[in-house]
């Protein structure tokens, strides 16, 4: 895009070819594209500055940059104060020695504050770009988009009020907003981008721009019709500029042939241009050579067309701490078609974090993967807990703990984590499970005193505590610990201390455990410690299955596309044309074969290759053949008679009627009734004339079938010279 105006200008068409253009080209093939749409778009020729003009936008932030959202809690209300609350003790603080402390930490906070101001304006001033001395003298072109002009019907874009003085409803000022083409940025009017306009034109005429420009564009006016703000140049405008020609209701905004010859000053030629048409490999190809970097201010901002890189990637957003674009912060890459569903992958460079986001439709219902490098080295995994079994929602994973959350589970469990000594590297020795901790939320069909809160298996010191859920009008929770016997006396039953056991009941009217209500429980905590233990060793070779399947993922990566897909699916689409053109031959088979006229009266003689018909079942197929096409075209005749009958008993009718009451008739009620007696007759004529083409037709038709008949080659045998027979002669001849 060069400081002056161009010398020519290519047709879109071509642009869409060359995937090259000037600020010209481009405002015009983006509005040619919004007028197909509806839109009131024009072309603007005008001055911009130098970063619009050369397309530099180095000094604006980006766009694209993903924004966290963040949950917002909803606002508690207060809780009314209770009268028997505690009192407050008094405050024997000095105010005075108070106060000034305030002073000091406000006093801080606002230097801190002017600092930080400071500092923003004078990293602003630096960042400023320098003066350019050819400003107001840079020549470039965009698409304004027009509101509420009269010849846009597109929804939303014209503004209806009620007019306080007629009480009708009429259009509001026509106003705009700019396009700039070669980014796609929608600009208002009070932008600082565009300096001036000279002149617009669209499809219906070409308007210089007679408004002062040290106004503004913010304060220009865009009612076309008005010629002391726009002198328009091709003459004769449509209805819908002008001002002395109301387009009536039922009529189409558009002048008559009359008017149009009167007013037209010139031929124009014939477009030369073909219709736009973007193919479905360009649309994907998006960019020359596939692929467009952005610079923004401390962003780089890249797009791939899809399947141009092997891995899936269609767009990389980096963010860096300067100008220069040093330093990386984040980055964002964006994938599509991947084969594990990847869709998003984020890197945190300051905290070394990184985050995988995935799609549905994976076998373990993976949603995000979180990996915290050393020296933490944790994994977060969160899943798509609807479509799991286990409702499991997210999983931390560490070389010493395991941590997993549940939503909805049928036996209330929401928390569970593992403790445990992990894996010796050396020798190989599997990690040790130390501790069991899970959490339940409280089931209501139980007693509070049996419902288990909080459930704590020490592995290492062979005990088992639990907590219950809290009672009605109870300030702490029930406890129990057992003391797990050794693993040597355990056999098929389980032996039983009651000295081994404590616990606490925090309600007194709460009944006591019985020894037998203990001994119970301490069977049901061993299962299930021990179903958590074999639930902790499964978790763990899931977790390392599924962290070495994401590597491969990650190493080798795999593109899927749709079964649909004309470019990529070929097999699948030589398939369809081959189902196609094997459809098409079997029709083109069909319409040159002959008709069988037989075939439905030989199912009638059953297995003809066993036993052979007689003459007589051969003679009664063929009368039966003949008699079904005589009896069809009877039925047809018999029709089109009775409806001949009823137009004759009308015509009669009504020549009985005009000549009692031929008097009584206006003139031109009288005609109406010739007209109507001319319909009849003439329908009577066409009803006659149909009938002897259906005479016709079938004295054709069955010379045509008894041919066919005694050259079949399966009738031949039987039939001779004496079938001749009245029966196949015609209703029609024997009448």
């Amino acid at each position: 895009m060069g400081p002056a105006k161009p010398i020519r200008l290519v047709s879109p068409d071509e642009v869409l070819k060359r995937r090259r253009a000037n600020s010209f080209e481009l405002a015009t093939l983006l509005c040619s594209f919004l007028i197909g749409n509806g839109f009131a778009a024009c072309v603007v020729s005008g001055y911009a500055t130098r970063e619009v003009v050369n397309n530099d936008q180095q000094r604006v932030v980006c766009p694209f940059v993903p924004t966290e959202d963040e949950e917002s809690d909803e606002e508690q209300k207060p809780e009314a104060p209770n009268k028997y609350q505690l009192r407050q003790p008094p405050d024997l603080r000095s105010q005075y020695l108070l106060n000034i402390e305030e002073e000091k930490v406000a006093k801080v906070q606002a230097e801190e504050a002017n600092r930080l101001a400071a500092e923003q304006e004078e990293v602003e001033r630096l960042e400023q770009p320098p003066d350019d001395p050819k400003r107001g003298h840079r020549v470039h072109a965009w698409v304004a988009i027009l509101m509420n002009a009269p010849w846009c019907y597109k929804p939303g874009y014209r503004e209806m009020l009620l007019d306080p003085n007629t009480g009708e409803l009429v259009l509001q000022p026509p106003s705009a907003f700019f396009l700039e083409p070669s980014t796609g940025f929608r600009h208002e009017v009070s932008t600082t981008d565009y300096v001036a306009i000279e002149s617009i034109w669209n499809q219906h005429n070409y308007y210089v721009n007679k408004q002062d420009p040290a106004a503004g564009l913010a304060k220009m006016r865009w009612d076309l019709a008005d010629g002391r703000d726009w002198e328009h140049f091709l003459p004769g405008e449509p209805y819908e500029l002008r001002e002395d020609s109301a387009v009536p209701e039922d009529q189409d905004p558009l002048t008559t042939e009359e008017e149009i010859e009167k007013e037209k000053h010139l031929d124009m030629p014939t477009s030369w241009v073909r219709s736009l048409n973007v193919s479905r490999t360009d649309y994907e190809q998006r960019f020359p050579d596939g692929m467009k970097v952005i610079y923004f201010k401390k962003t780089i901002y890249e797009r791939f067309a899809p399947y141009r890189n092997l891995i899936g990637l269609v767009r990389r957003i980096t963010t860096y701490e300067t100008l220069d674009y040093d330093g990386p912060i984040s980055r964002w890459e964006f994938y599509a078609n991947r084969d594990d569903q990847l869709n998003l992958v984020r890197i945190e460079y300051r905290t070394n974090e990184t985050e995988e986001h995935f799609d549905k439709g994976r076998p373990d219902c993976l949603r995000l993967l979180k990996h915290r490098a050393a020296p933490n080295n944790e994994y977060e995994l969160r899943f798509f807990h609807q479509y799991r079994f286990d409702a499991l929602q997210t999983l931390i994973y560490h070389a010493t703990y395991i941590q997993e959350h549940y939503d909805k589970r049928d036996d209330l469990l929401y928390y569970r984590e593992f403790r445990n000594i992990p894996k010796d590297k050396i020798t190989k020795e599997p990690s040790k499970l130390t501790h069991i901790t899970e959490k339940f939320h409280q089931n209501v069909a139980k007693e509070p005193v049996k419902d288990i809160a909080i459930r704590n298996c020490y592995i290492q010191d062979n005990k088992i505590a639990l907590q219950f859920h809290y009672g009605e009008d109870c300030i702490t929770a029930s406890t129990r610990e057992f003391v797990k016997p050794p693993k040597s006396e355990m056999g098929e039953e389980v032996p039983y201390d009651p000295a081994c056991t404590s616990g606490y009941v925090s309600n007194p009217w709460d009944p006591q455990p019985t020894q037998l209500d203990l001994f119970l429980m301490l069977k049901e905590q061993l299962k299930a410690e021990e179903l958590a233990s074999h639930a902790f060793r499964r978790r763990v070779v899931e977790i390392d299955t599924m962290l070495s399947e994401r590597r491969k993922q990650t190493d080798s990566p795999r593109l899927t596309n749709s079964l649909f897909d004309p470019l990529r699916n070929e097999e699948a689409r030589q398939l369809r044309l081959a189902k196609y053109e094997a459809i098409k031959a079997r029709e083109e088979q069909i319409k040159q074969q002959q008709a069988d006229f037989l075939a439905p009266y030989l199912l009638r003689l059953g297995d003809t290759s066993k036993r052979a018909p007689t003459r007589a079942q051969v003679l009664a197929l063929y009368r039966d053949c003949t008699a079904d096409l005589r009896h069809f075209y009877q039925r047809l005749e018999e029709e089109l008679r009775n409806r001949c009958d009823d137009l004759i008993t009308e015509e009669q009718s009504l020549k009985r009627f005009l000549s009692r009451f031929q008097q009584h008739f206006e003139d031109a009620e009288y005609e109406k009734f010739i007209a109507e007696g001319e319909t009849i007759e003439r329908d009577k004529h066409i009803l006659q004339m149909r009938l002897e083409n259906l005479q016709d037709d079938y004295r054709r038709k069955a010379e045509h079938l008894r041919q066919a008949l005694r050259a079949d080659e399966r009738l031949r045998p039987y039939l001779g010279a004496e079938i001749e027979s009245p029966c196949e002669r015609s209703d029609y001849d024997d009448e």
